[in-house]
């Protein structure tokens, strides 16, 4: 802790930005450099052309060593991958953690919104207007995101929200086929998830809440009042954001993200490592990533 303490007075240092030490808790790391804070700004909020904005995307990952990593990540539509002709995926600011609670992302959302608004004092000029925060069901991240960042909006992730109904429906014990049936009600090709507006999007609502309350009763409450208003929030914005596309939204970018971090520090690593070396190894990891990867992009 002492060498995360010296780094952050280093004037060469421009990757760790802040330590939160608490007593009896684990320390909160957040980093970033300069050049993800500026491509958030440009890719992430309001004044970017809808053809090029991107969703900042949030998850949390495993364990390296004894901390969490929260990653942030966002498509920069500005390049496309020669090999797919698809946008890359770019990791954005990281945070090192202990425990999943609110203050602890607040922590970090909230740093990342000072950056991202750097002088910019007057709440009508703030940068993070705009943003599109997608992540999963993690109810302190998403009450995090929605404090640090008021004027956001939220996406859920669709994908995780099936597991976690497929899981709630099976711990109930209904049957597995009213369970699949539940789901595609709610997330297949014509279910309540790809509904193409409002009126739609009702129809679809009341058909789905006809079937759970005839077949799967004890999951009325959780579908209506957990799972739906979910549904419909990443509707209503899809229509209104027509740059997010109007297919169902799901985190692949984190998870590739995760994958990616999974490949090069987990297998490559067997030990345990200070919180000073696993800042450095993740910054070593982002140089080598962005040099390989602008080779193998075109604007």
């Amino acid at each position: 802790m002492q060498t995360l303490l010296c780094r952050l007075s280093d004037d060469t240092e421009d990757f760790i930005r802040s330590v939160y030490v608490q007593l009896k808790r684990s320390p909160v790391i957040v980093l970033y450099t300069d050049e993800q804070i500026d491509d958030l700004r440009l890719l992430c909020t309001q004044d970017c052309p809808s053809a090029l904005r991107s969703v900042l995307s949030v998850d949390r990952t495993f364990n390296l060593s004894s901390l969490y990593v929260t990653v942030m990540v966002y498509r920069n539509r500005k390049a496309v991958r020669k090999c797919n002709q698809e946008p890359p995926i770019f990791i954005g600011p990281i945070m090192l953690h202990g425990d999943g609670r609110f203050a602890t992302y607040h922590h970090f959302f909230s740093a990342i919104s000072a950056a991202l608004n750097g002088t910019a004092l007057a709440s009508s000029e703030l940068v993070c207007d705009g943003l599109v925060v997608g992540s999963d069901e993690e109810l302190a991240m998403v009450s995090a995101a929605k404090s640090a960042f008021p004027r956001a909006n939220h996406l859920f992730c669709m994908l995780h929200c099936k597991d976690n109904v497929r899981q709630h429906l099976s711990s109930v014990g209904i049957p597995t086929n009213v369970r699949e049936n539940v789901i595609s009600h709610l997330f297949g090709a014509a279910g309540v998830v790809e509904s193409p507006d409002e009126d739609t999007q009702d129809d679809r609502i009341a058909d789905t809440l006809q079937y759970v309350r005839q077949n799967a009763g004890d999951a009325a409450t959780y579908i209506q009042e957990r799972i739906l208003p979910k549904i419909t929030d990443n509707n209503r914005l899809k229509w209104r954001e027509t740059w997010l596309g109007q297919h169902q939204w799901t985190n692949n970018n984190s998870e590739s993200a995760n994958s990616l971090l999974k490949l090069q520090v987990c297998q490559r690593i067997r030990t345990r490592f200070t919180a000073a070396q696993l800042c450095t190894k993740l910054y070593k990891l982002l140089c080598c990533y962005v040099a390989k990867e602008l080779n193998v992009f075109v604007s």
